[in-house]
């Protein structure tokens, strides 16, 4: 909970948009999360606790002994955003260990191309990320993610150096969204992943 406060503060503090802050969770973390918000500096913020059922994700995940962290729950949310988020158009997700050092307002009028459901960072080309994945031992192409030596992932047509994106912050049309189904397609590969690991 507390890189997700950290990270509230971060935007908080250094933007006068008027941000209403969705803060999602388990249901057996909910009452936590509000009286930890409701005591503490943040208890000024515009926030909704959100919950995020687990169930969603039955028979779409499958457990991984290498890296189990990355198939909690939570870890998901990103992929059901048009369900837990319903009145607003624009929606800028963020992991919760992100902070943010700028006006989180410019961001979000970061413009979408008519037919775009949502812009991510590209940041392989970047020194800096490339140093610190280095570092950590992350890779940043799809080679780091797929097992090319599978035959269903060679007939995808992705090459191994192409870029993979930064899942961790996405500003999103939830209007565009819907309308491409993108949760249903994220499912889909989901599943597929399911099938053939």
């Amino acid at each position: 909970m507390g890189a997700a406060m950290a990270a509230i503060n971060s935007i908080y503090s250094n933007t006068d948009a008027n941000i209403v802050f969705y803060v999602v969770g388990l249901r057996n973390t909910l009452t936590r999360i509000r009286k930890w918000i409701e005591h503490s500096k943040l208890r000024e913020i515009n926030f909704k606790i959100v919950e995020f059922n687990p169930m969603v994700l039955k028979g779409k995940i499958r457990p991984d002994s290498s890296r189990p962290e990355l198939l909690q729950p939570l870890n998901f949310v990103r992929f059901y955003l048009p369900l837990l988020i319903h009145q607003h158009e624009k929606v800028i997700y963020l992991d919760d260990d992100v902070i943010v050092q700028g006006d989180i307002q410019e961001l979000y009028d970061t413009t979408l191309a008519r037919g775009h459901a949502a812009a991510f960072s590209d940041d392989c080309d970047l020194p800096a990320a490339q140093d610190i994945n280095r570092l950590v031992g992350l890779q940043n192409t799809y080679m780091g993610y797929l097992d090319y030596r599978k035959k269903t992932i060679k007939d995808l047509g992705i090459s191994p150096s192409t870029c993979s994106f930064n899942p961790g912050v996405i500003v999103a049309n939830m209007t565009e969204w819907k309308h491409q189904r993108i949760t249903k397609q994220l499912e889909k590969w989901m599943q597929k992943n399911v099938e053939y690991v």
